[in-house]
């Protein structure tokens, strides 16, 4: 499975970069937006987009 993972703006809440990843990638990520305060959003990844 793949998901998309989007950085907020601390600001406004707006997406400000996404990226798709599988779903291996999502806890390193996660480990490291944790570790210097990011916030980000994760959705399953639109399939029919690729």
């Amino acid at each position: 499975m793949r998901f998309e993972i989007m950085r907020l703006d601390d600001a406004d809440d707006s997406a400000v970069d996404s990226t798709v990843v599988d779903a291996a990638s999502v806890n390193r990520i996660v480990q490291q937006a944790a570790a210097t305060g990011q916030r980000i959003y994760i959705r399953p990844a639109d399939t029919a987009a690729r």
